[in-house]
C-alpha cells in the first residue's frame, strides 16, 4: 500500500496521462484515485487485461499497439519492483491502457478488412499448420504485414494482399491435414523404397502408392469429410505397413 503525499501532484499526473492518451488516438479517462491506493492491484489489473487481449488475438490483429501495451506493463512492473512513487507507476499503466484501447480499435478494423485471411489462418492453425516450419512462419509474417499496415492507416496494402495471404493459409491447412492423416503412411512407403521395394516388391509398392495417392487427392477436394478421410488414411497406412513387411520377407528369402 502506497500513501499519496501530494494529491495535487497525483491529479496533475492523471490529467497529463489523459492528455497523452487523447493524443495517442484514443481518449481513455483515468479512474479517480483515492487517498490510499494499492499499486500492485493496478499493475495486476493491467496484466490481466493484456492477457485477455492476447486471448482475443489482439497480439496479431494489432501487433504494434499490443507490443507497446506490453512494454508499458513491463515499465510499471519495474517501477513497482523498485518501490517508486505511485505517480511513476500510474503513468505507464495509463499509457498501457491507451495502447490497449487502440489495439482493440485496430483489431476491429482488421476483422472487418481481413475476414477471409483471419478465417483461413484460424483453420490452418487448428489443422496443425504451425508444425510445418518455415512455410508457416512465412505466411504468419505476411499476415502480420497486413495488420501492421492497417495500424499505419495503409488500408490499400492490406486490401491488395489479403487474398494472397488467405490462399497461403488455405494451402497450409490442406498440407497440415495431409501430414496429420497420411504422414506415417508416406514415411513407411519412402522407407520401403529406400530399402529396395521397387525391385523386391514392385506390385505391393504400387498398391500402397495408389492408396496413398487416392487418399491425398480426396483430402485436396474434401478436407472436412473427416470420417471418409479417416477411412482412406487407414487404408493407406495398412498398405504401407504391409509393404514394409512383405519387403522384409522378400529380402530374407532372397538372402
Amino acid at each position: 500500500m502506497v500513501r499519496i503525499k501530494n494529491l495535487g501532484t497525483v491529479a496533475m499526473v492523471v490529467a497529463t496521462i489523459w492528455v497523452l492518451s487523447a493524443c495517442a488516438g484514443g481518449q481513455v479517462e483515468m479512474e479517480e484515485i483515492g487517498t490510499t491506493v494499492n499499486p500492485a492491484e493496478e499493475v495486476n489489473r493491467l496484466d490481466s487485461e493484456i492477457s485477455n487481449a492476447r486471448k482475443n488475438q489482439l497480439n496479431v490483429l494489432a501487433p504494434t499497439s499490443f507490443a507497446k501495451a506490453e512494454a508499458y506493463l513491463n515499465d510499471a512492473k519495474e517501477a513497482l519492483k523498485s518501490g517508486d512513487e505511485f505517480s511513476e507507476i500510474l503513468e505507464p499503466i495509463g499509457s498501457g491502457r491507451t495502447q490497449l484501447k487502440r489495439a482493440e480499435e485496430m483489431a476491429q478494423v482488421a476483422r472487418t478488412t481481413l475476414p477471409n485471411a483471419i478465417k483461413a489462418r484460424e483453420l490452418a492453425r487448428a489443422a496443425g499448420a504451425t508444425n510445418l516450419g518455415e512455410d508457416y512462419v512465412r505466411a504468419e509474417e505476411q499476415f502480420l504485414k497486413l495488420t501492421k499496415a492497417i495500424e499505419n492507416n495503409d488500408l490499400k496494402y492490406a486490401q491488395n494482399n489479403r487474398e494472397k495471404v488467405a490462399a497461403a493459409f488455405d494451402q497450409l491447412e490442406v498440407r497440415a491435414i495431409k501430414e496429420r492423416t497420411l504422414g506415417e503412411a508416406r514415411k513407411l512407403i519412402k522407407q520401403a523404397e529406400d530399402e529396395g521395394a521397387r525391385k523386391l516388391t514392385p506390385k505391393t509398392l504400387a498398391v500402397a502408392q495408389q492408396k496413398l495417392s487416392h487418399a491425398d487427392a480426396f483430402i485436396s477436394e474434401h478436407r472436412y469429410e473427416k470420417e471418409k478421410i479417416q477411412q482412406k488414411s487407414s487404408d493407406a497406412l495398412f498398405q504401407a505397413q504391409r509393404l514394409v513387411q512383405v519387403k522384409r520377407q522378400s529380402k530374407q528369402v532372397k538372402e
